[in-house]
């Protein structure tokens, strides 16, 4: 005679398939999580150093950094990176007539953002579209450079960071992060950053 499951046997095997994914959900979310952060690190690190590299070339700052009111890498100063082939950006047109497109047509903007682009109609505007707490235009990469060439980047050139006074860079450059840069959360008082954020400088060049 052949013995099959009890009820009460198929209840525990299926009790254990699900523990089973729902551990394998949440290991995934967090991984899907890191990864996000590490692009955007990354995306970051880079952009500070297309900027560093293109002053050291020029040996100054173009105009169009120097006047961007804002402090952000969107349309109009990502160009600049685009134009000197420090940045692969997707444009259209050539010379004086450059302009980007596709879904760089807002700047350089956070992985985060760059998801909500993906899915977002053609024609929707940076500021329609939502990520997170902010919009698309939240999440364009912010820049502060070494105008005056002392060493160092202070809130008189565009370092809009609280608790910083100072970073020691030739170029800084930070994002907000997913949740729209932790807003009505804690401040990392010890940091003077908002948790969720990113920077491409480290505490060592910072004074608060």
């Amino acid at each position: 005679m052949k013995k099959g499951f009890t009820l009460v046997e198929m209840l525990v095997v299926i009790g254990i398939i699900i523990v089973l994914i729902g551990g394998s959900i949440t290991g995934f979310s967090k991984m899907a999580k890191s990864a996000e952060r590490a692009r955007a690190q990354e995306l970051v690190k880079n952009v500070e150093t297309a900027l560093t590299v293109l002053f050291q070339r020029e040996g100054n700052w173009p105009q169009k950094l120097l006047n961007k009111s804002g402090q952000q890498l969107d349309e109009d100063t990502a160009i600049v990176l685009a134009k000197k082939g420090l940045f692969s950006l997707t444009t259209t047109g050539s010379g004086s007539e450059l302009k980007l497109a596709g879904q760089d047509r807002f700047g350089i903007v956070t992985p985060w953002a760059t998801t909500v682009i993906k899915r977002s109609a053609k024609g929707a505007s940076a500021e329609s579209m939502k990520v997170g707490s902010a919009t698309v235009r939240d999440h364009t990469l912010y820049f502060a450079i070494d105008k005056n060439g002392d060493g160092e980047i202070d809130q008189g050139e565009g370092l809009s960071i609280p608790g910083v006074e100072f970073v020691r860079a030739t170029a800084a450059v930070w994002s907000i992060g997913k949740t729209g840069g932790d807003k009505g959360k804690p401040w990392e008082y010890s940091q003077g950053r908002r948790r969720d954020d990113v920077y491409s400088f480290t505490y060592g060049q910072t004074k608060k």
